[in-house]
């Protein structure tokens, strides 16, 4: 095992949930997809919950590597283009019942060099399993994170929404993106 492969693996490995010595830095997040319209693009603010570890191997702003990372993201934090949209979004994504999007990361690892969050992502009280590229960059006295990646509405047993009597759909998978600086 290469040294780089190895200060990945061991670095971040996650607990269940944050505990109470994460430290909670401010995240971006956007969802978008498309429609029989256009495409369209709605974005929240989330907080990023990272456990440093009190041992291990360093990643960028974290000396002693990662214990746990949590993403929170409240579902009526969401804005659309439109006040319309942002409706239609807490809608199908049940918000009054289940309020936010939750991601625990569950392994970190390198994917042919490039970093690979594996996890778990629960949206309307359905978690399903999501694996997506990330890219990590020293900031400060931090780490930037920026990643993406796709997700089908079936993979959380949603319905893609349509309105006007069927005449708009919105297609069946959107795009998560996320970016934010995590301070150690």
């Amino acid at each position: 095992m290469t040294a780089r492969r190895l200060l990945v693996a061991t670095a971040l490995s996650v607990g269940l949930c944050a505990p109470a010595d994460a430290q909670t830095s401010p995240i971006d997040f956007t969802i978008s997809g498309s429609s029989t319209v256009r495409n369209w693009t709605c974005s929240a603010q989330g907080t990023v919950a990272v456990t440093p570890a009190t041992s291990g191997a360093a990643v960028p702003g974290f000396p002693t590597g990662v214990q746990g990372a949590v993403v929170t993201v409240p579902l009526k934090a969401f804005r659309c283009p439109n006040d319309e949209m942002t409706q239609h979004l807490n809608e199908a994504m049940q918000s009054d019942k289940f309020p936010e999007i939750v991601y625990r990361l569950e392994k970190y690892d390198l994917a042919g060099g490039q970093p690979q969050a594996t996890g778990t992502m629960t949206i309307t009280g359905v978690s399903a399993p999501v694996t997506f590229p990330l890219t990590l960059t020293a900031a400060g006295p931090g780490v930037q994170v920026e990643g993406n990646t796709r997700v089908d509405f079936a993979a959380f047993k949603l319905e893609p929404p349509t309105v006007f009597l069927g005449m708009l759909k919105v297609g069946p998978q959107v795009r998560i993106t996320f970016k934010g600086a995590i301070a150690r």
